[in-house]
């Protein structure tokens, strides 16, 4: 009796587990902007103090081959930049409007963002991706690391960290007279979630 039971027990367990191995995230996703983000993140003198903030995602869209993306692309709403770290109005609203003045973003003339992606390979756990990155009209190719997962059945969750040059896009605030207080860097944590 105690045989058959755990032949039982055994043939549950290796269906229970087929049942999430056999599941495949392939196919093409839209983007749940309302699930996603892109979280940035600005430096001071040597990461001495930062800024931080979210930017909403548009619209979006990327295919999943064999565990991989193979294509997508994100557009990001730059007039939604937004700063989560000063609690005092006033210096929130004055840090807002000049991220999206001339002096960094230039929003009004460049309202959009976007992130093409060109492909991934497999790199240990996760995925290394190439990517065009279009910030006020300037196109530079990326690579960076990513993660993806499938969250539930026809949903995924793909994430990253984007180091980005500001000075290859014109973001130019600072580099002369200002350059020992600002870093040449700012970081993009994004956050995407597909549904299909």
């Amino acid at each position: 009796m105690k045989k058959l039971m755990s032949t039982f027990l055994f043939i549950a367990l290796v269906s229970f587990l087929s049942a999430f191995t056999s599941v495949s995230t392939d196919g093409n996703f839209t983007v749940d902007s309302n699930a996603s983000h892109l979280k940035w993140t600005g430096y001071h003198l040597a990461k001495s103090y930062e800024h931080n903030g979210y930017v909403k995602i548009k619209s979006g869209k990327f295919s999943v081959i064999d565990n991989k993306i193979t294509s997508g692309e994100f557009v990001m709403d730059m007039n939604t930049i937004s700063n989560n770290d000063l609690t005092n109005a006033k210096d929130n609203a004055k840090l807002v409007n000049h991220l999206k003045s001339v002096d960094f973003f230039n929003v009004k003339k460049f309202p959009e963002a976007k992130l093409v992606i060109k492909g991934s390979e497999a790199s240990g756990s996760g995925l290394k991706v190439t990517a065009d990155l279009t910030i006020r009209g300037i196109t530079k190719t990326i690579t960076f690391d990513a993660a993806l997962q499938e969250v539930e059945n026809g949903k995924v969750l793909a994430t990253a960290t984007i180091t980005v040059q500001r000075t290859d896009f014109e973001v130019m605030y600072g580099w002369k007279v200002e350059n020992a207080m600002l870093s040449g860097e700012f970081k993009m944590d994004v956050k995407l979630v597909g549904v299909k």
